[in-house]
This record gives C-alpha cells, sequence and structure tokens, in this order.
C-alpha cells in the first residue's frame, strides 16, 4: 500500500518543491527531493507548526484508514471528535470579468478564496471580501499558474491575514506569478503543492478534498488546475478551474455535485458530455466577461447544460452569484439564466435541415428555432 504525506514546508523548501515539479509528473517526488536537500527537515516541519496528513493506500471513504496529526493547536484540520455544526455557508461567485474568483465563508467560521482573476480586479476582489466582513483569508487556492485566474492573488495576500496558500503543482515565469511568490514569502503563509487525492480541510461534516490533477506538465497549465471538491453535509460544490478534456477524463473518484463551476469559463475544451455525465450538477456557474474575445462561454456547453436539465447562471450576465448552503438545503440569490441558441447555431441548423428536405420540384426548411416551415426561397432562411 502506498503511504502518501503532505507537509506543510517552509517557503525555502516548498519553492524548491514548486520548482521540481516542473520537470516531475509526480508531486511526491517532488516533494522528497525537497525534503532530501536537508537533513532537518523533519525539525522544521515541526517547528512551522506543519500538519501531515498520512493517508494508507488509496483514498478511502473509510475514516479508520486516515490519520491526522495536529502539529500546533493553531491548525485546524481535524476529523477526530469534531461536532457537525448547523452553520450556513456561502460560495460566491464574484463577477471579475473574464476570470475567476470565488470566496467561501465555511460553515466552521473559516474563509477561503479558490482564485484571483486578473490584476485588474484585485481591489475588487479586495473590497469584496472586506464588505463581508473579513481581514483574514484561512486558505488560498491558486488552481493553475495563468493571470486571469492569479494575476491579482499578490494584491490579495498582500492584503489579508493569509493562513495556509495551496498551489497549482505547475509553474510559470510571469511577472504575475513571480509577483504571486513573493507575496507568499513576505506573508508566512504555509504552502502546499497538492496533487488528486490530498486533503486540504476534514472538519467533522466539512470536507475539502483536491480530485485533480494526476500528472503535472507546464506545457499544458490548464490541465494542471487544482479540482477541489468541497462537502458540506449533502450537498456538493465542485470547482475546475481551467482543466479541460483531458484532465477531466482522467478524474475516477466520484465527482458528483450538486453546483458544478465550469470549466475554462464555458470553454468547448472543457465540460465534455462525458464529464457532465460523471458529475449531474444541478446548477452551473460560469465565470466569464461580457462580449469577451475568446467567445466564451460557447454555445455547444450552454446547450449541453440545458439538454441536462442544469440551472445555469452566467457573471457575465448576473454579476456576482451567491448560494448558501446548510448541508442540506442549496439556495442561491439568483435566477438561472435561460439558454437561447445563438444566431450561428440557427442558421446552421437551418442549412442542415435544408440539405436533407429537398424533394421533387417544392422545397421546404423547416426553423428548429421557431418550428416553422418555410420555402427554402423565404428570405428570413437566408
Amino acid at each position: 500500500m502506498k503511504l502518501f504525506k503532505q507537509v506543510i514546508l517552509p517557503l525555502a523548501l516548498s519553492s524548491m518543491l514548486l520548482f521540481s515539479a516542473c520537470s516531475s509528473s509526480n508531486a511526491t517526488s517532488a516533494l522528497n527531493t525537497a525534503l532530501d536537500t536537508s537533513s532537518k527537515a523533519s525539525e522544521i516541519s515541526e517547528a512551522s507548526s506543519a500538519t501531515i496528513t498520512t493517508t494508507l493506500g488509496e483514498q478511502s471513504s473509510d475514516t479508520s484508514e486516515q490519520t491526522n496529526i495536529i502539529a500546533s493547536e493553531d491548525t485546524i484540520m481535524s476529523s477526530i471528535g469534531t461536532k457537525p455544526n448547523n452553520e450556513k455557508m456561502y460560495v460566491h461567485f464574484i463577477d471579475v470579468n473574464q476570470g475567476d474568483s470565488i470566496f467561501i465563508e465555511l460553515p466552521n467560521s473559516q474563509t477561503m478564496l479558490i482564485d484571483a482573476a486578473e490584476e485588474s480586479q484585485a481591489d475588487k476582489i479586495i473590497t469584496y471580501i472586506h464588505q463581508q466582513g473579513y481581514d483574514s483569508l484561512d486558505y488560498v487556492v491558486e488552481t493553475h499558474p495563468h493571470s486571469d485566474h492569479m494575476g491579482g492573488m499578490a494584491d490579495v495576500i498582500n492584503n489579508f491575514n493569509v493562513s495556509s496558500i495551496y498551489l497549482s503543482p505547475a509553474t510559470n515565469t510571469t511577472k504575475a506569478y513571480e509577483n504571486m511568490l513573493t507575496a507568499i514569502q513576505s506573508s508566512g503563509a504555509k504552502t502546499y503543492s497538492p496533487m488528486a487525492g490530498d486533503t486540504i480541510l476534514d472538519d467533522g461534516n466539512l470536507l475539502i478534498e483536491v480530485v485533480a490533477p494526476k500528472t503535472v506538465d507546464n506545457d499544458e497549465l490548464n490541465n494542471c488546475s487544482l479540482v477541489i471538491k468541497l462537502t458540506y453535509g449533502d450537498n456538493r460544490f465542485l470547482f475546475t478551474g481551467d482543466a479541460e478534456k483531458s484532465e477531466e477524463d482522467g478524474i475516477w473518484t466520484n465527482i458528483k455535485c450538486d453546483v458544478l463551476k465550469v470549466g475554462h469559463h464555458g470553454s468547448e475544451s472543457s465540460t465534455t458530455a462525458n464529464f457532465l455525465k460523471k458529475v449531474e450538477p444541478t446548477y452551473a456557474v460560469i465565470s466569464v466577461g461580457a462580449g469577451n474575445s475568446y467567445g466564451h462561454p460557447d454555445d455547444i456547453i450552454l446547450k449541453r447544460l440545458a439538454d441536462k436539465g442544469v440551472q445555469t447562471f452566467r457573471t457575465d450576465i448576473q454579476g456576482t452569484i451567491v448560494f448558501s448552503s446548510d448541508g442540506t438545503t442549496i439556495s442561491v440569490d439568483k435566477s438561472p439564466s435561460e439558454y437561447k441558441a445563438s444566431a450561428e447555431t440557427t442558421i446552421t441548423t437551418i442549412k442542415q435541415v435544408a440539405d436533407t428536405t429537398s424533394d421533387g420540384s417544392y422545397r421546404y426548411v423547416l426553423n428548429t428555432s421557431t418550428m416553422k416551415i418555410h420555402y427554402a426561397t423565404c428570405s428570413s432562411v437566408k
């Protein structure tokens, strides 16, 4: 059975882990490399109030196979003797134009931020969190090192007391990425570089797991996205970063959820039919900028969600969207957006029908959007 150890390292070692990950597809190997460079690694780990989560074998729902060792009283990551609570959890999908930033008020009074959009959106994120009444962040997640997900991270870290930071095992050489690393060093926050199977928090009926990535490829940063599954009681949320088909296909753990953060801003590269079948969400949220140059969200994805009966929400149309959960029931502060086929899709459908309905001297065309039949020469179908 494989023995997995997750260790919070001081920044000097965590930086080595990150850069070792550039040439390795296994975060555990990178971790071992970092630890081998110091004969006092275990002493440093204890001195820095590290939490070590030891899991025997593959991830299992049998809690008897998982042991959490608490190294200091200020570390909150325990699954032993924790009483479930009935406080509400709030998940805020902040409208940050073409990017992602999700602020979560956890039911145990802690907070979590997943991504921080572009640098231009940093002030908006900071102000929004302050308006909710917080000046600290317990968990900060950078899903992957693209600027529309971590460009504002340095400013956010510099403006809050941050306890723990979880970085994608993939790295980058951009100025925004370097600024983030500098901010982390100044913050003194504990750092992780997790992989699939790692646990961020296990606290009674509150569980935060990493379900991807399984491998690291710096040439495919989207597919090195940290995919986070958040479970509170009977309610489940899945945050996918910019994970595309190849990363989605590699997730085999149970990822059924109530709320899905749609991958890659609704791009056709993500949210495949197979992935949607595995997830079976009731709600979907697309974080996307109005009139963006990428054409996000793609109509194929919108139709795929609509065909599955998924209630879809979009920040470009509805602004910031807030879900609340008491562990049993989920509610949302907006009404879902209505799917309407794009003009391009309608025209394509008309042409396809026209090509297959020609018969004899008369030719008719069915407009599948209006369900009206026209002569092929009718101006409304040209």
